[in-house]
């Protein structure tokens, strides 16, 4: 049995220009102790996705009736169906914990690290607080901060910018969640520092069982770490799959794009391959495959510029949005 599951998730907003739509009929599966990558550009509703597992999306925000979103357990938790606050606890640091792509915006700056980590404890757990801080130090240490019981006072602005990282990601385990959500943890570091986050998240996973939910545009690091891969553009999921499978042989011209778009490390004197035009607003969605105004492979007047191509399996596990008859 799988560990999360959505189902059809669709989410709108209301603005002042009307309902915007930001992901439309997403469906995946995280298994235990599996990484799922989520990728694409900006804008792509990856990290709205990932907000809707927590319930953290504004108050603005319009779920569509059909969308299902389950924690499996015991018991079972339909996440759409928790309504107060207090009834949130679990998914929210409890089962589930966020890893936020700029810690400085998650860390209060006038409360001490050590402060944030205890009170979080306490919310979740029945630990005293001589056990909660006994834990944060250890924890801190685990994820390699020096000296934690002196980091454990310190303020936020006191750490570098890879300690940062390090102290969210400490934070976010204490609670020993099952499934840990990683929103572009490595996007804001340098690549030395990269190298270390993405280790030690490897090493957390075996120690931890957990699964991981991780959201970046860089295909390098999900190649890296991810078991499963996803790729998301203009809210809807283009293909699917193991991510050996999705990056070796890809099914959807949107992943061929991006793949194409990576710099050459035998010819580095090659140009680079963009993915011709912009990613369009979500008040002008296209018609069809959402991705067909830059598909530079489609002839015109093909079908992808009215109809919408179905998740068709083009390998073992492996869907992308095409039609049958273009599987290759």
């Amino acid at each position: 049995m799988s560990l999360l599951s959505v189902d059809n998730l669709t989410i709108q907003f209301r603005t002042d220009e009307g309902l915007i739509t930001a992901v439309e009929n997403v469906s995946f599966d995280i298994q235990p102790g599996e990484v799922l990558g989520l990728a694409g550009e900006s804008g792509s509703g990856k990290s709205v996705t990932a907000k809707a597992i927590m319930q953290l999306n504004g108050h603005n925000t319009v779920y569509d009736p059909a969308s299902k979103i389950v924690l499996h357990g015991d018991p079972d938790i339909d996440v759409f169906s928790l309504r107060r606050e207090r009834d949130m606890l679990p998914i929210r640091g409890g089962a589930i914990s966020m890893i936020f792509q700029e810690p400085m915006a998650s860390f209060a700056p006038a409360i001490t690290v050590g402060k944030q980590m205890v009170e979080q404890l306490q919310v979740h757990t029945t630990m005293s607080k001589s056990q909660a801080k006994e834990l944060s130090v250890e924890m801190l240490d685990r994820v390699g901060i020096t000296d934690p019981g002196r980091r454990f006072d310190q303020y936020v602005f006191e750490y570098s910018g890879g300690m940062r990282q390090r102290a969210m990601i400490a934070m976010a385990l204490t609670t020993k969640p099952r499934l840990l959500i990683a929103d572009e943890p490595t996007t804001a570091l340098d690549v030395t520092i990269q190298r270390q986050v993405i280790d030690l998240m490897k090493e957390l996973i075996d120690d931890f069982g957990m699964s991981i939910l991780f959201i970046t545009h860089d295909l390098g690091v999900i190649a890296q770490t991810a078991d499963q891969l996803a790729v998301m553009y203009l809210g809807r999921i283009m293909e699917r799959g193991p991510v050996r499978n999705v990056l070796r042989n890809p099914a959807h011209a949107y992943t061929r794009g991006l793949l194409n778009a990576l710099p050459n490390l035998e010819d580095l004197d090659a140009p680079l391959m963009p993915i011709p035009g912009d990613i369009p607003s979500p008040l002008e969605r296209p018609s069809g495959c959402v991705f067909h105004p830059r598909n530079a492979e489609l002839a015109p007047g093909s079908r992808y510029e009215t109809e919408v191509p179905p998740m068709t399996e083009v390998g073992p596990s492996h869907f992308a949005a095409v039609f049958p008859e273009d599987v290759r």
